[in-house]
Formats: C-alpha cells, structure tokens, sequence
C-alpha cells in the first residue's frame, strides 16, 4: 500500500511525466507540428510544403525542442558536429509530419471526443498513460488510474493526454484508410507455402557460353544495329546535369590541435596535484572514468611512448590517441597471455611473374644483410604504400592480427634478426622485428578528442563565400580554384528525381539548382555533409536517345553473349537426342567427357539452387515441375547457360498443412506488405509534393 499512497501524492507529477514521455515519441514519429508552435510571420520563409509556409524561428524552435528531448532522454547533448545531421532528422520528421496532416484532412479522417474518451476510460488503456499505476504484483489499479484523471490539478496534463491519443487514433486511422487497398491472392499464400515446405534435389549439366572463344563466333555491325533498334527504351536518357565543385571541408587544424593539447597540459599538471583523479574525468574528460588495459598498438607510437614510460600512481600526458588527446593515470602493469611484437617489414607484390618478384625480394635481403637501412630501403623499395611511407614500420601487433604466414615467422623471429622471403596471399615479405613484450598498463583515462573549433569552422566558410563572391564578380571557376589552390571535382551525370548528388552526397538543394540554372551558371555556398560547397554546372544533358555510336561498344558483349547462348541451346537439344530412353543424364559425359554432371543437394521452393546454380527462377521452377529420375528436361535457359536437369527427388504438396497453415501465412504476408505499402506510400506523397527547402540561405 505504500507504493500506491506514494502514486496518490504523486498523481499530478506521474501522470505530467507520462504525457511528456509520450508526447516526446510522437513528436519524432510524426514531426512536432501538434504542439501549436505558431511563431507568427515577422521571419524568414526557410521552406514550404504543398503551399504551408515554415519559418526560421519556428523551425528554430522545433529543433531546440528537439534537442532539448534528447538531451532529457540520453543525458547528452548534441555534438556540434552532428548537430548539421540532427537538424536534418528534425526536417524530415517536421515535413512528414505535415504531409501526413494534409492527407489526414484531404480524406477526412477523424478523431472524435467520444472515441478519445472511450480510450482513455477503457478496459485496456494506452500503455503511456497506465504504466505508473501499476502495483508491485504487475496488477493495473485502477481506481488510482481514475482518481488521477478526475483530479483537477491534472486538468493540462489531461488535455495533453487527449491531444496525444488523437495523435496516435489518427495515424492509426490513417494506416488502416492505406491498408485497405492491400489483397493478398490465394496464389501469393501458396508460393510462401512451397517456399517453406517444399525442397528438392536435382542433377544438370550446364552448357556454358563462356567455353566458346570470342574468336569463334562474328558480331556484325548490322546484328548491333538490330539490337539497338530492337531495344532503343534500353537507351533513353532523361535530362540529366553534371557540376565541378570546389569542397570546403571542416578539418581540425593544427591550431585546433595545440588548443586541446595546452587545455589538456594544465589540466595534467592539476591531476599531478590532486589524488582524486575520477572527479577531474568526471569534470573534463568525454569519456567516463574507467580503469582499463592499454595493450601494445592501442595507442598511436607517440602516445604508447608516453603511457608505458610511466609507472604505477603515475599521471602521464597529454598523449596522443587515435582521436585527439588523453591524460592518463597508471593503476598498475599487467601482464598478457602472449606477446605482442614490433615488427617492420618489406613487401614486394607478386605482380605479373612471380619468379621476378621472389628475385626482387631476394636482391633486397641480401643488401640488408650486406648492412642496407632497413628505413631506407622500404622507403624505397616496400609496395606496402602504408607501411612504407613510415619506412616499414607495422607498430605493435598481437595474435590474429597478421595472416598466419606472417604472423609465424614475425612470432619465430628474435628481436633484431631479419626474416624472409615470407610468402603470403599479398607477395613476398622481409620481415624484422625490433622487440617484443607481454606488458600491458592498466590506466584510467581523461580523454578530449581534436575537433573543428568554432574559430576554424569561421575561417571555412568565410573561404568558401569569399570563393563564392569573386566567381559572382566575373572570375572564372576553374581559374580562380587553380589560383587559390582548391581542387575542383566534377560529378558524374544526374538526374531531376534523385536527392543525390554523385561525390556531395544527399542534397537536394544543388539538385534543383542544377536543373533550375543554366549552363555556367556558379551558386551561393551550399551548407554540406562536415563542411561546405560552391557548384557550377558544367554540363547540360537534354533528354533522348543514346546514338548507336555511342552504345555500339557497350552492345557488343550484350548480343555476343547471347550468340554464344543460342549455340549452346543448339548443343544442349544435340546432346539431348543422344541419351538413349531410360538412360540418367551421366550418360552424357561418356559422349562428351567436358560435360561434368553436378548435383545441387537440396533446395528449397523459389529459393538459392547450390552447385553453382544460384538464384535462377527457370532452373528452379523447372525442377518443382518434373518428376523424379523419370525425365529429362527440355534446354533451359539459366543465368549462366543453358541446362538440361534431371530430378532426382522433391517433397510433396501437403494440402493438410496448407490449410492448417493457411491464416498464418495470410498474416505474414499482410503484415509483410502493410510495413512496405505504408513507407512506399509515403515515399510517393514526398515525390508527388511540392517540397520547397530554402534552409541553405539561411543556415551555416
């Protein structure tokens, strides 16, 4: 009882709590436009849908909201540098949630007082609402449940309760209005059937196109012609842009780099005084405290220096980590199960002739031998690009890093001997290792990553629209990038329908300016993906058919191929005729010893087909039609060629399971496609409507 006089005193701030909970999941699975943010229209249009203006201060505001509920639910704010993809989130969510408002009213679905009331005061109310009048023995109770509704200090969090069932009714009612549509026929059940009861096993012999030389059959310029003019919808091409670029991307610099190493130096010297070293992680660092092992190769060479040169009750640092800085703490060493080991190498690829590498490799351990620094000559010699630049240097490894081969002789090897050739999957390898050990630190950590400081990110983007500026004055793009030393980088071709940008990246901004300016024309600076963009369209593809010119080389192996398939229907139909009556299809290879008869074990209905068959809808439908071992397929076209298929056992239709089965099945088809119709529905309202997204000129 005192859990429910608890509840009792309680009732305004549980059931506040409960709205606010759930109203925080609408608002990510339909946008936050319920909440009545009205801003008033004294700002900037940053978008509009269908017509429905949004501003800037009220998708400002949506977006601090947002960020707010997460921060309420994760305990952490976002990180400014997802903060471009979180107010993307936000965008989306808001743009659904207004699409799915306007259907909502289109179709005149709604939800009426009555019907909210009879959820609420239900048998069975929503699960948001009941959760925290639960008692200790997981029995719902009721009578506190309704004492909580009626109390009037609860009067707002009610009609914040009745606006988030309406929500829900709503979207439900409009899920069900699109499922209507859904019909599932008696031949789509039974496929699923046969696709989960049904197997087979079968043998062929494939006649493969692939056999035939390029040499042995003639492709005529008229036969090209004819395939072209045949399939000309193979070809047609919408209209289509391409844009150079030039990327101003938000990199730390090195500046932001001292930043965090000075912070963190003081910081250091503070830990060296203070013996409470958890409360200065708790304080400073991005990572909770924590005491945990520091193998050999966990830290970058620099930072693994500075750690192991410290010794238990040591603070060390800053050190280098493979994402900015870390302050350590030394708790004690440890020891490993194995050793690790630091090893440099050489390696010389296979290339065309191995005999000439294992020369190469050979020529290069002897001068090693002879004396050669071994820096020197991978520097000079290693095709390990990796490794090379660092003069062979792996850093630390341990067991199961390295392929077997090299892992062997490295693990074999003393410290400072040279090993090799070792031959692995990737050439020919001079290994030689410098140390090896089984310490291993157990340190606390107070870590601040290197990231692009606010200053840094300034200095970007004035880059960018100061590039922007002078191309708007007259300057010529690609002059004007040489000058300045920016790259320019150029799209492959797209088009009208798709979001994406080839080499930006998600953006449909630059795509409607592409298709909305002309040839030449340079844009304002695009706010992109980690950094920013200036684009030019570089190249105008009206709409049409490619030239026979144009495709006749990419044809060539098309109508090739399918020569070659028409002579292997001609040989399989041969072959065929000579297999006496009665005879199994292995009577083949006695007439041709190249034709191997394969078994594919067992398969299932409309599913994967083994030795080497794959997906293929002919081969398998094929097989579910014959007998067993009484016949011999007709030529089937596959994938890979042509077969001709002989059953060699598959299980019956049971028509008593199938009815058992039946409803179930009905389900999960239903269930499959009400998950698809829905997202497929709401792909097409997005394509249908006129989205409008001005965000680019107001957001930096």
């Amino acid at each position: 009882m005192a859990i429910m006089t608890k509840m009792r005193d309680n009732m305004p701030v549980i059931l506040i709590g409960l709205v606010v909970v759930f109203l925080i999941t609408i608002i990510f699975d339909w946008g936050m436009g319920y909440l009545g943010l009205d801003t008033g229209r004294q700002n900037p249009v940053i978008g509009e849908i269908n017509g429905k203006e949004i501003t800037y201060l009220e998708f400002n505001q949506l977006v601090e909201r947002a960020r707010e509920n997460q921060k309420a639910q994760s305990g952490q704010d976002i990180e400014d540098d997802q903060f471009e993809t979180f107010r993307q989130q936000v965008w989306d969510a808001y743009v659904t949630q207004i699409l799915i408002e306007q259907q909502i009213e289109k179709w005149g679905i709604n939800v009426t007082d009555d019907e909210i009331r009879d959820i609420i005061l239900g048998e069975d109310p929503p699960e948001f609402l009941k959760r925290n009048f639960i008692d200790s023995l997981g029995n719902f109770n009721r009578s506190i449940y309704e004492q909580a509704l009626m109390d009037p200090r609860n009067k707002e969090a009610l009609v914040q309760a009745e606006d988030a069932v309406k929500q829900q009714q709503l979207q439900e009612k409009l899920q069900s209005f699109i499922q209507a549509s859904i019909v599932i026929p008696e031949n789509d059940i039974k496929r699923k059937f046969k696709e989960q009861s049904l197997s087979a096993d079968a043998k062929f012999v494939l006649f493969d196109p692939n056999t035939i030389p390029d040499d042995q059959v003639k492709v005529t310029d008229e036969e090209l012609k004819n395939y072209y003019n045949k399939n000309l919808d193979l070809y047609k091409i919408e209209a289509q842009r391409k844009l150079k670029h030039v990327m101003f991307r938000e990199v730390a610099t090195k500046s932001d780099s001292e930043s965090v190493f000075k912070g963190l130096k003081s910081i250091a010297e503070e830990a060296k005084r203070d013996t409470d070293f958890a409360s200065i992680v708790k304080i400073y660092s991005t990572k909770p405290y924590q005491e945990k092992a520091f193998p050999h190769g966990s830290l970058p060479k620099e930072g693994e220096k500075v750690l192991y040169s410290g010794k238990a009750g040591n603070v060390v640092g800053p050190a280098p980590t493979y994402d900015g800085y870390s302050v350590f703490k030394i708790v004690r060493d440890s020891t490993a199960q194995d050793e690790y080991v630091l090893a440099s190498h050489v390696l010389i690829n296979f290339g065309v002739d191995t005999s000439l590498a294992l020369k190469k490799i050979n020529e290069i351990l002897a001068d090693l031998r002879s004396g050669a620094d071994f820096s020197k000559t991978a520097k000079d010699y290693s095709q390990d690009p990796v490794s090379a630049a660092q003069g062979g240097d792996l850093g630390w490894f341990g067991k199961g890093m390295m392929v077997p081969e090299f892992e062997k002789a490295a693990y074999g090897a003393r410290i400072g001997e040279l090993v090799g050739p070792v031959k692995t999957n990737y050439g020919f390898h001079i290994i030689k290792v410098f140390d090896k050990s089984k310490r291993v630190v157990i340190a606390a950590e107070l870590n601040n990553p290197v990231k692009v400081s606010a200053q840094t990110r300034e200095e970007i983007y004035n880059a960018a629209t100061d590039f922007a500026y002078i191309i708007d004055k007259g300057s010529d793009f690609d002059k004007e990038a040489e000058l300045m030393k920016y790259p320019v980088q150029e799209t492959t071709p797209f088009n009208d329908k798709t979001e994406f940008v080839p080499g930006i990246g998600m953006h449909k901004a630059i795509v409607k300016f592409a298709f909305e300016n002309n040839l030449g024309d340079v844009s304002d600076v695009f706010r992109i993906q980690n950094g920013y963009v200036v684009v030019k369209v570089s190249e105008v593809i009206n709409s049409g058919v490619k030239t026979f010119e144009e495709v006749k080389d990419g044809i060539k192996p098309t109508v090739l191929r399918e020569k070659k398939m028409e002579m292997m229907k001609k040989k399989a139909e041969e072959m065929k005729k000579k297999i006496p009556s009665g005879e199994s299809l292995d009577y083949l290879t006695s007439v041709d010893p190249s034709l191997l008869t394969t078994q594919t074990g067992s398969f299932n209905y409309g599913q994967f087909v083994g030795g080497g068959v794959g997906r293929d809808f002919n081969f398998n439908y094929t097989a579910f039609t014959m007998k067993p071992n009484q016949q011999l397929s007709q030529p089937i076209k596959g994938n890979r060629g042509y077969y001709l298929i002989q059953l060699v056992s598959k299980s019956d239709f049971d028509t008593t399971a199938y009815s058992v089965q039946k409803n179930i099945l009905r389900n999960q088809i239903f269930q499959e496609k009400r998950s698809q119709l829905f997202n497929n529905w709401l792909n097409e309202l997005k394509k249908t409507s006129n989205i409008e997204d001005y965000r680019y000129k107001y957001y930096r």
